[in-house]
C-alpha cells in the first residue's frame, strides 16, 4: 500500500548525488532504513548514507547530515530477529489457542508474558490471606508547650492480637514517658533523572490517568512537531550541550545550581540506551506559554519539569527521630521533617514530601507527657497487593527487562482487546478467559517464563551489538520451541475412548465457532464430526451417535439405521453412514393428520411455524402448532407486532422482516 511513495523515493534517488536515510534512530528505524536502501541501490549511482538525529530541529538535522553513517546491518538483524521470533510465537501457537479454548485468540512472545503478570497478581490477590495487626500510636508534648504536640508510634514487637493490644494500651495509658535518645540530621533528596520513555508512561498514567498509547501518540506529535527530542528511549544522559544551556537557562532565572553538572547513569543501557533522555529542544519553551494542546501541554509539562529539575541542587531536610521509654518499658519512636532548602522542588512539585510532621525541639532526658486524643489501638488487616494500572504494569515489564519502550503502548492494548483483561477505573482484572490461556501457556512454553523472556531480550541486544549470530540465536530457539508446540497439542489431545464409526480412529475433542464437537483424528481424510457438551470434563453428544442407532427408522438412500442430529433448522433423522451417505428424514412431530391419518412435522409456511402433513405432495394438510409444540424457526409476523411496540422484544426494520420471509419461505421449498 505504499507503493507510489517507494516509487517517488526511486525516482528521486536516481536523480540525487547523494542519498541520507534518516528514519527514526532505533532498531525498527534502522529496519525502515535498511528497507529503503535495498529497494533503491540499483536504482541510483549515488552513495547512499545514515542519518541519525536526536531531535527535528535545525542544528540537530544539521550535525545529523555533517557525520553520516553507514547502515548498521547488526541493528537490522536485531530487528529481524525480534520480528522473526514474535511471528513463529503469534503464528504458531495462537491456532493451538484457538483450537483447545476458543476462536479469536492470539498468543504473543511479549504479549502473554504481560498478560501473566496480570493473572499472577489476581491470584495473589484471590489466595491473599489477611492477617491481624495492631497500630498504636501516642499523643504527646512537652509540660511546658501543651499546645506542640505530636505523635509517637508504639516501637516494640509487631502487635497481632487484641489481649496484647489492650495491656499495652492499659500500661500506655497510665505510664509516664522521658526521651532517652534523639538524632538530628540534615538530609538531602536529590532531584531524579530525565525521563524515558517508561518513565514518561508512568508519570502520565499516574498524574492525568493517560493510556500509554495516548501518551505515545502526543509524544510523536510533539517530536514530530521539533518540541521535544526523541521519546522512543531508555536512557536517562543529556547531551552536554543541552546541561549546558539548560544552566545557562537556570542562572539566567534565578535558580541555583550545583558547581558540576549532575550525570545520570542508565541501568542496564544497551546500544539503544544511547539516545539521550526525553527533553525540551529548548529549554525557553516553557509549558504555560508553550502554543500547544491541552494533551500536548500535560506531556510536555512533564517532560520539561523533570528535565529542568535535573540539573538543580538537592532539597535539604531537617530530619529528627525521637526515642522514647515509658514507665513500664515500652519504646515509642517520632519522626519529624522539615524542609530547610528547596532546591529543585522548586520546579518539581513532589506532593508527598511532607509527610512527617514537625517535632518541637527535643533533647535526651526530656520528659513528655499525653495529651488528647492520647493513647490509640487501632486494629488493622494486611493488605493484598495492590492490581496493576498501565504504569505500574510498565514499571514491572522495565524492571524485569520485559519488552522495550517502543512496544509497551501496544502490549497493553492487545491484553484488553482480546478480552484477557478488563480494565475497571484505570485498573486491570484479568478475565476467566485471560487467566484459561495463561494456565495453558504457563503449562507447555518456556516462553511464558519472565527470565527467559528477559534473556531473550538481552540475546537481541547482543546482536544489535555484533556480539550474537542472528540466525544462529534463531536456531537455537526454534527446535525446542516446536517440540514444546508438539507436546502441547499432542497433550491436548486426549483419548477419551470414543472410536470414529466410519473409519475407527480416535476421535479428538475440538472447540468451533459453535462450540464443542468431537472429529476424528484423520480428518481431513475422514470428516465425521459430532457436536457435544462437556460435562465433569467428558463429551457428552448432543445428537444420538451411532451406539444409539434408530434401527425402526431406516435411511431412504442405504436402508442403514438412522440417529438424531441437530441441524441448522432443527433435529432431523440422519443416516448412521454419514458422511459416507447423506440419506435424512424429518421426524414426526407426534401428531397425525386429521385428513389422511400420515404423521405430521414442524415446518415453516409464509414465515410462521407451522405442523405439515408428511404425506405431501398427496395430502397438503397444514395446522397451527398446538400449544406446547416448540418451534426452532423465525416467526417474522411475532417480530414484526414486537416491532410496533418497541419496548418490547427486538426491534426489526422492514429489511430485516422481509429477508426472514424470504429465507423462510426458502427453507419451506427445501423440505417440500
Amino acid at each position: 500500500d505504499k507503493k507510489d511513495k517507494v516509487d517517488d523515493i526511486i525516482d528521486a534517488a536516481a536523480k540525487a548525488s547523494q542519498v541520507f536515510i534518516a528514519s527514526d534512530p532505533d532498531r525498527e528505524g534502522e529496519a525502515i532504513a535498511w528497507h529503503i536502501a535495498k529497494a533503491i541501490e540499483s536504482k541510483t549511482k549515488a552513495p547512499i548514507k545514515r542519518v541519525k538525529f536526536q531531535e527535528v530541529t535545525k542544528s540537530g538535522i544539521k550535525a545529523g547530515i555533517a557525520n553520516p553513517l553507514e547502515l548498521d546491518k547488526n541493528m537490522y538483524d536485531a530487528q529481524q530477529a525480534r520480528r522473526a521470533l514474535d511471528r513463529l510465537v503469534g503464528f504458531m501457537v495462537s491456532p493451538f489457542l484457538m483450537e483447545i479454548i476458543g476462536p479469536n485468540l492470539s498468543a504473543g512472545r511479549v504479549q502473554s508474558v504481560a498478560l501473566r503478570l496480570i493473572v499472577d497478581r489476581e491470584r495473589e490477590i484471590e489466595n491473599f490471606k489477611p492477617e491481624e495487626y495492631w497500630s498504636i500510636s501516642a499523643t504527646m508534648a512537652k509540660p511546658t508547650t501543651l499546645a506542640d504536640k505530636f505523635v509517637a508510634r508504639y516501637a516494640g514487637t509487631k502487635v497481632t492480637n487484641k489481649a496484647d493490644a489492650t495491656k499495652i494500651k492499659t500500661d500506655l495509658d497510665k505510664d509516664t514517658y522521658q526521651v532517652v535518645d534523639v538524632v538530628a540530621e540534615e538530609k538531602a533528596k536529590k532531584p531524579f533523572p530525565p525521563l524515558k520513555t517508561s518513565a514518561l508512561q508512568q508519570a502520565a498514567s499516574s498524574k492525568f490517568k493517560m493510556s500509554t498509547k495516548k501518551t505515545m501518540e502526543v509524544a510523536q506529535s510533539l517530536y514530530e512537531s521539533g518540541i521535544i527530542t526523541y521519546h522512543r528511549v531508555d536512557s536517562v544522559h543529556s547531551a552536554p550541550e543541552a546541561i549546558t544551556d539548560l544552566r545557562e537557562w537556570l542562572k539566567k532565572n534565578g535558580h541555583d545550581v550545583p558547581d558540576k553538572a549532575t550525570s545520570y547513569v542508565s541501568k542496564g543501557e544497551n546500544v539503544q540506551g544511547a539516545h539521550e533522555a526525553i527533553r525540551p529542544t529548548n529549554v525557553d519553551t516553557v509549558p504555560s506559554k508553550a502554543n500547544l494542546t491541552e494533551d500536548e501541554k500535560k506531556v510536555y509539562s512533564l517532560i520539561w519539569e523533570r528535565f529542568v529539575a535535573s540539573q538543580m541542587k538537592p532539597a535539604l531536610y531537617d530530619t529528627v527521630a525521637a526515642t522514647i521509654k515509658s514507665s513500664s518499658g515500652h519504646m515509642l519512636k517520632a519522626n519529624g521533617r522539615t524542609l530547610k532548602y528547596k532546591g529543585w522542588l522548586e520546579i518539581l512539585d513532589v506532593k508527598d514530601d511532607e509527610k512527617e510532621g514537625k517535632l518541637p525541639p527535643l533533647q535526651k532526658g526530656d520528659n513528655v507527657v499525653l495529651v488528647a486524643p492520647k493513647v490509640k489501638a487501632e486494629q488493622k488487616f494486611t493488605q493484598p497487593p495492590s492490581r496493576y494500572n498501565e504504569g505500574s504494569l510498565v514499571g514491572e515489564l522495565e524492571h524485569r527487562g520485559i519488552g522495550r519502550p517502543s512496544t509497551y503502548a501496544a502490549i497493553l492494548s492487545k491484553v484488553t482487546d482480546r478480552g484477557y483483561a478488563e480494565k475497571n477505573k484505570e485498573i486491570y482484572h484479568a478475565t476467566d478467559l485471560g487467566k484459561k490461556v495463561v494456565d495453558t501457556l504457563v503449562k507447555f512454553f518456556d516462553f511464558m517464563e519472565y527470565q527467559y523472556t528477559s534473556d531473550m531480550e538481552g540475546q537481541l541486544d547482543k546482536i544489535a551489538e555484533g556480539d550474537l549470530n542472528y540466525l544462529g540465536m534463531l536456531n537455537s530457539f526454534f527446535p525446542k520451541f516446536k517440540e514444546q508446540l508438539k507436546k502441547a497439542s499432542q497433550a491436548n489431545e486426549k483419548d477419551y475412548g470414543i472410536a470414529c464409526w466410519v473409519c475407527k480412529n480416535p476421535m479428538r475433542l475440538k472447540h468451533g465457532k459453535f462450540g464443542y464437537y468431537m472429529a476424528c483424528s484423520e480428518y481431513p481424510k475422514c470428516k465425521t464430526s459430532r457436536s457435544c457438551e462437556i460435562v465433569d470434563g467428558e463429551p457428552i453428544f448432543k445428537d444420538k451417535v451411532p451406539s444409539d442407532v434408530l434401527e425402526d427408522v431406516t435411511c431412504p438412500k442405504c436402508q442403514a439405521g438412522m440417529i438424531v442430529r441437530d441441524g441448522k433448522f432443527g433435529k432431523f433423522y440422519s443416516c448412521s453412514k454419514y458422511p459416507k451417505c447423506n440419506g435424512s428424514r424429518k421426524i414426526p412431530s407426534g401428531h397425525k393428520c386429521n385428513k389422511c391419518g400420515y404423521d405430521m412435522y414442524v415446518t415453516v409456511f409464509d414465515g410462521v411455524s407451522k405442523i405439515a402433513c408428511m404425506g405431501f405432495p398427496s395430502c397438503r394438510n397444514i395446522q397451527d402448532i398446538p400449544e406446547g409444540q416448540p418451534s426452532d424457526w423465525i416467526n417474522p409476523k411475532e417480530l414484526q407486532a414486537k416491532k410496533k411496540n418497541k419496548g418490547e422484544g427486538v426491534d426489526v426494520t422492514d429489511d430485516m422482516y422481509e429477508l426472514i420471509n424470504f429465507v423462510n419461505k426458502t427453507i419451506e421449498q427445501y423440505n417440500r
